[in-house]
């Protein structure tokens, strides 16, 4: 009795562990085999800017630019140096070849500090903090890059696969068609002409479908070679093309683009940089405030029985040294008008950008809207000649071009749409804003 009351305990702690074997399967999988999964256009996106080699350099250039603006800091801290020194002195004439006159052991410690140099050490270190923040932005210039060229790839695929799909259905028809012309010649109602015209279309259907796959497996090698992965890789992707109208208007998009793109963000820093190294040049108008404290000890002997300490307070001018001074402002003056006319002429361009991609976006839209009427009509328009070659009262030319004009609208509205998303991509490129 014991032995029964045992063994469905025993039988259902071994149908827990195969339970959390199998759960612990399921997430290492989902973790390190991601090939299994769809991905998403984020996940997409995230995968390129872990690869991208571009993106790297300018983050190890960012890096740069950041320890060198912590090296700015060192001006503001003391300098505390240290020497050690041995002189032998000998004495010769003309009638002696020379004897040792002196030895001499020096040890120095001495701190310097500047108290004063009228904003040059301040000039120097933000301007090192404005080139840091510059490298910040070309970050983000190249991943608005980035992410633009990989949502036309993405979004590449997924069109290649529905026109892929277009064409295997459109094959299938073919193949109808061809079929029904071969019974109708069984039958003594149609010419052997019919049967090999429809043959040819079937042919030709065919090789659509496998030129589509070729274009399929390119554009998914263009995708995985910006996400890293093996240009032969069957990535699977979980994503929908839009075709429903966006609704934004061009003073908004002007506006935010102004706001958000870096490089607009860089050339300000720009203009900033070029101010500090003005206040740096003009600091050469004042003067300097220095000290020092400097402890030595010096003898003939080794043991240096001898000390010395000095504190020094040194005030430095330079009251004529050409007029170089003059001359540097004036010139960082000049490259100050020269940043301020780049930085309008910026966002003219970018305007201009934003202006262009907008109406790029009511193009596209416009073309998707009568590429969709187009599929309507092909499609009555061969359901009409199908229904009346089957009847007898339609020809095979008839119903041959009426299918292979209802699979083309299908394609060329697809690729319609395929432009409209670009043209959305584009957009939100030239405004440095996800629109959704």
């Amino acid at each position: 009795m014991f032995l029964e009351n045992v063994n469905p305990f025993l039988k259902m702690r071994k149908e827990t562990k195969t339970i959390w074997f199998f759960l612990i399967g399921f997430l290492l999988s989902y973790c390190f085999i991601p090939s299994l999964w769809a991905l998403t256009l984020d996940e997409t996106i995230a995968l390129a800017k872990k690869n991208y080699p571009p993106l790297k350099e300018q983050k190890y250039l960012k890096s740069s630019k950041q320890f060198s603006y912590k090296a700015s800091f060192d001006p503001y801290f003391p300098t505390i140096s240290s020497n050690f020194s041995f002189q032998r002195t000998f004495e010769s004439s003309l009638n002696s070849i020379g004897r040792l006159w002196d030895n001499q052991y020096v040890l120095d410690l001495s701190i310097n500090y500047r108290l004063f140099d009228a904003g040059y050490r301040r000039s120097q270190k933000e301007q090192a903090l404005f080139s840091f923040k510059q490298a910040q932005a070309d970050i983000k210039t190249v991943e608005n890059e980035l992410a633009f060229t990989v949502k036309k790839a993405f979004y590449n695929v997924l069109a290649k696969e529905k026109i892929l799909q277009i064409r295997q259905e459109a094959e299938q028809i073919a193949k109808k068609n061809y079929e029904l012309a071969l019974a109708r010649r069984k039958a003594g109602v149609a010419m052997l002409s019919d049967v090999t015209q429809a043959q040819v279309r079937y042919t030709n259907a065919r090789m659509q479908t496998v030129a589509a796959k070729k274009d399929l497996e390119k554009a998914t090698a263009e995708l995985n070679s910006l996400i890293g992965w093996p240009l032969d890789k069957k990535t699977k992707l979980n994503g929908t093309l839009r075709s429903n109208w966006i609704d934004v208007s061009f003073p908004m998009l002007k506006d935010l683009a102004l706001k958000r793109r870096p490089e607009i963000e860089r050339q300000v820093l720009e203009n900033k940089k070029i101010e500090e190294s003005i206040k740096g040049y003009k600091s050469a108008y004042f003067p300097k405030l220095d000290t020092r404290l400097n402890y030595s000890r010096y003898d003939n002997e080794i043991n240096l029985t001898e000390r010395e300490t000095v504190f020094l307070v040194s005030l430095s001018y330079d009251i004529f040294n050409g007029l170089g001074r003059y001359y540097k402002v004036s010139a960082q003056k000049k490259v100050l008008k020269a940043t301020q006319a780049r930085l309008a002429e910026l966002k003219r361009q970018i305007c201009l950008e934003v202006y262009q991609a907008y109406k790029d976006l009511q193009l596209a839209f416009s073309n998707l809207q009568i590429a969709s009427e187009l599929v309507k009509e092909a499609k009555i328009n061969y359901e009409q000649a199908y229904g009346e070659y089957k009847v007898g009262k339609g020809d095979i030319l008839s119903l041959i071009q009426a299918e292979a004009n209802w699979a083309e609208s299908k394609t060329v509205l697809t690729q319609e749409i395929l432009n409209y998303n670009i043209a959305i991509s584009a957009l939100e490129k030239a405004v440095f804003a996800n629109l959704f």
